[in-house]
């Protein structure tokens, strides 16, 4: 792992660098992803240190894979989390803790990955600040410098720990976060408040999810409510994603779902013991699945309302319990409730 240090005492900073369109480079096929981009990201440092007119220690890490963040799968989010604690634990061991790290990330999948890292390392005690680029370091008209920059600040200078999103002059908190733009430098939106930390993490969570580090991602995926939504979708969603299902709900948890037949697929998988958890595809509001006819025979046969959670925070930490190893009514309880700020606090539902 590369490391520059610039004295004793002062602060370290973990940089990781996953690829994405920061570091990408044109080619006859289009721009790719740029995986030598070790001298680029040591100038970035020195003009950050010269910026915040105080020097400060870093190290990068990088997964084994660089990639257009377009070609994630269910592990690499969370391959990305492991690295992350097991460089903290190597610092820790050797007195040299970090700070803060930066994550330069692909903008597609930024909002799943950092709610996923928010999760899986919901127990260290670092600020973990995610980045990236609509335009290519380098290029004219490029905001990968400022929102690098702006990322190296927030890890940091933000006190306490938790995972957040520095794009386009703002930071958002990763749990609340939404990809909204493909073009525009405030790609990102946080249209949800933060909820109060005030619900911690149970100790027992705390560990059981430290303790998963390492194990594969589990099979957790989502199927979007559309008019006309046949059975045999459901079925092949249900067998695509063994582990976990997120229905993309209408407003507070309707959906195309109530049909005999979609009703007795989701009943088998319920029956089966994979999780069936239910968010909004609205901006604003909350899952309250009694409210309406169509969304009590969803909870009846045992979907579980997801209350305000966002479509990448859901997956997230249904993933995260499922590696932790929760099922059953133990997982059910922990997904109606408010863990690190993810989702308003309602009755079950």
């Amino acid at each position: 792992m590369p490391e520059i240090q610039s004295g004793r005492g002062e602060p370290r900073l973990l940089l990781v660098y996953c690829g994405g369109t920061f570091g990408m480079r044109s080619s006859d096929a289009g721009l790719v992803v740029g995986e030598d981009l070790e001298s680029e990201l040591t100038a970035l440092m020195r003009a950050a240190s010269l910026r915040r007119g105080a020097p400060f220690a870093w190290a990068l890490a990088m997964p084994d894979r660089i990639i257009d963040s377009a070609a994630a799968d269910h592990g690499t989010a969370l391959e990305i989390a492991d690295l992350i604690r097991d460089r903290c634990r190597e610092a820790e061991q050797q007195e040299r803790p970090f700070d803060g790290a930066v994550v330069v990330h692909g903008t597609d999948t930024l909002a799943h990955s950092a709610a996923q890292t928010a999760f899986a390392l919901a127990d260290l005690t670092i600020s973990i600040v995610f980045t990236g680029a609509q335009r290519p370091l380098g290029v004219d008209g490029t905001d990968a410098e400022r929102n690098f920059m702006d990322a190296c600040d927030a890890a940091l200078d933000r006190v306490g720990s938790g995972v957040s999103i520095a794009f386009g002059g703002r930071v958002l908190p990763a749990v609340r976060a939404v990809k909204r733009s493909s073009e525009r430098d405030d790609a990102f939106a946080a249209r949800r408040p933060l909820e109060s930390a005030s619900a911690a993490l149970p100790a027992e969570t705390r560990a059981a999810i430290a303790g998963a580090a390492g194990a594969p991602g589990p099979q957790v995926g989502m199927l979007t409510a559309v008019p006309g939504l046949p059975s045999t979708l459901m079925r092949a969603a249900l067998e695509a994603f063994p582990d976990g299902l997120v229905l993309e709900c209408y407003g507070a948890g309707t959906a195309p779902f109530a049909t005999s037949e979609t009703l007795a697929v989701l009943r088998d998988a319920a029956e089966r013991g994979t999780p069936i958890l239910a968010v909004t595809r609205c901006e604003d509001g909350a899952v309250d699945l009694p409210r309406y006819a169509v969304g009590a025979a969803l909870h009846e046969i045992g979907v579980i309302g997801g209350a305000d959670l966002t479509a990448e925070a859901a997956i997230a930490k249904l993933r995260a319990l499922r590696r932790a190893g929760y099922s059953g009514e133990r997982l059910r309880a922990l997904l109606q409730r408010n863990l690190i700020g993810e989702q308003r606090a309602l009755d079950a539902s």
